[in-house]
C-alpha cells in the first residue's frame, strides 16, 4: 500500500488576535477518503482551516493605569479614575486599597492580602470609596477582568483631606467680629481705641473663638493665616475648658501665641520660647489625635516649630484668640507631603 505525503499547501493565516485559547466543545475531525483499493490515503483540513481563522481567541486585558491627577478626595472619600488601552475587551475592575503604611506595604502586597479592601464587579473606568479615615494616605491598585484572566496596574497613593470645618460665631468674644463666611475673626477695632494694650487678664476673658467641630479621632491639617496681628494665640482646647480663661492658661488646652515680638507655646501656664521666622504670616497645624500630638508650623516655609506630645483624654476643638486685627483659617486641607511622616518610613 502506498501511503503519499500528507501535506497541506497553504499555511493558516489569523487575522484576529491570538493569546489564550478558550476551551470549546468542538472537536476537529478531518474528513477521510479511502478509495476501495486503499492505493492512496488523504486527509482533508480545508473545513478546519475555516473554522480556525474565523476564531477570535481572547487574551487578558492590558494593565490599566490610575491617573492620578484626575483622582479627587475628600476628608472621607477618594474618587479613583483610571484608563485602560484596551477597554472593549475588559468585562469589569476590580478596585482594591489600603492604608499605606510605609513603601514595605506596596513591596509585599502578595503577603498582605488580609489586609486589603476590595471592591468587585466595577463597570465604569471610577470609582469612589467612602468611609475613609480623614488625613490617611491609601494605596489603590485596580484590576481589569476578562474570561481570560486579569492584569493588575501599578499601586498608586492617594490621601483624604483633613475635616473641614468654620468658625462658631456662638462662640465667639462680644468684641470679635467673625465673617459671613464663619472663616475670618477679627478684632472690633471701635472697641480698643482706649488702650493700646490688649485686656488679656481683665475679667471680660481672653477675646476668643472656637471652630464649630470636636475631634476625637485621625489626622487633621489646617492654616492660620495672620492678617497683620501682633497679639493672638492659636490652639486646641478640651470641651470642658473653661470658656473665657485664657487658653493654654489650664491643662485642657496648647497654643501658640505671640505677644508684639515674643512668640511662645503654652501648655498649663507652662510657657516655651519659639524663634519663628521674624514675618511668620501662616501657621499651619497639624493634629493626630489617635498618637497623641499636635504641631506647630511656619506653613510658607514649610519649618517645624514645636510639638506638643498628648495623651489626649476628651474631643479637641480649633480654638483661636485674637487682640489686633484679625486671623484666616483654611481647613479641609490635605496634609502636606513634607509633613506626612509616614512616607519616611523603611
Amino acid at each position: 500500500m502506498n501511503v503519499k505525503a500528507i501535506q497541506v499547501s497553504e499555511n493558516f493565516s489569523f487575522y484576529h488576535r491570538v493569546s489564550m485559547a478558550t476551551a470549546s466543545s468542538q472537536v476537529l475531525i478531518p474528513e477521510i477518503n479511502l478509495n476501495d483499493t486503499f492505493d492512496t490515503f488523504a486527509l482533508d483540513f480545508s473545513r478546519e482551516k475555516k473554522l480556525l481563522e474565523c476564531l477570535d481567541y481572547l487574551t487578558a486585558p492590558n494593565s490599566p493605569t490610575i491617573r492620578e491627577e484626575l483622582c479627587t478626595a475628600s476628608y472621607d472619600t477618594i474618587t479613583v479614575h483610571w484608563t485602560s488601552d484596551d477597554e472593549f475587551s475588559v468585562v469589569s475592575y476590580e478596585l482594591q486599597y489600603t492604608i499605606f503604611t510605609g513603601q514595605a506595604n506596596v513591596v509585599s502586597l502578595c503577603n498582605s492580602a488580609d489586609s486589603w479592601m476590595i471592591v468587585p464587579n466595577i463597570k465604569q473606568n471610577h470609582y469612589t470609596v467612602h468611609g475613609l479615615q480623614s488625613g490617611t494616605k491609601y494605596i489603590f491598585i485596580v484590576k481589569a477582568i476578562n474570561q481570560a484572566g486579569s492584569r493588575n496596574s501599578e499601586p498608586g497613593k492617594l490621601k483624604t483631606n483633613s475635616q473641614p470645618f468654620k468658625l462658631d460665631p456662638k462662640s465667639a468674644h462680644r468684641k470679635l467680629k467673625v465673617s459671613h463666611d464663619n472663616l475670618t475673626v477679627e478684632r472690633d477695632e471701635t472697641s480698643s481705641k482706649k488702650s493700646h494694650t490688649p485686656e488679656r487678664f481683665t475679667s471680660q476673658g481672653s477675646y476668643g473663638v472656637a471652630g464649630n467641630v470636636f475631634i476625637d479621632s485621625g489626622r487633621h491639617y489646617w492654616e492660620v493665616v495672620i492678617s497683620g496681628s501682633t497679639w493672638y494665640a492659636i490652639g486646641l482646647a478640651y470641651k470642658s475648658a473653661p470658656k473665657h480663661e485664657w487658653i493654654g492658661k489650664n491643662s485642657a488646652s496648647w497654643v501658640l501665641c505671640r505677644c508684639n515680638n515674643n512668640w511662645v507655646v503654652r501648655h498649663n501656664s507652662k510657657e516655651i520660647p519659639i524663634e519663628p521666622a521674624p514675618h511668620l504670616r501662616r501657621v499651619g497645624i497639624l493634629l493626630d489625635y489617635d498618637n497623641g500630638s499636635i504641631a506647630f508650623y511656619d506653613a510658607l516655609n514649610s519649618l517645624h516649630l514645636y510639638t506638643f506630645d498628648i495623651t489626649f483624654a476628651q474631643p479637641v476643638c480649633p480654638t483661636f484668640t485674637v487682640w489686633n486685627k484679625c486671623l484666616t483659617i483654611i481647613t479641609g486641607l490635605p496634609i502636606p507631603d513634607h509633613l506626612d511622616c509616614l512616607d519616611q518610613l523603611p
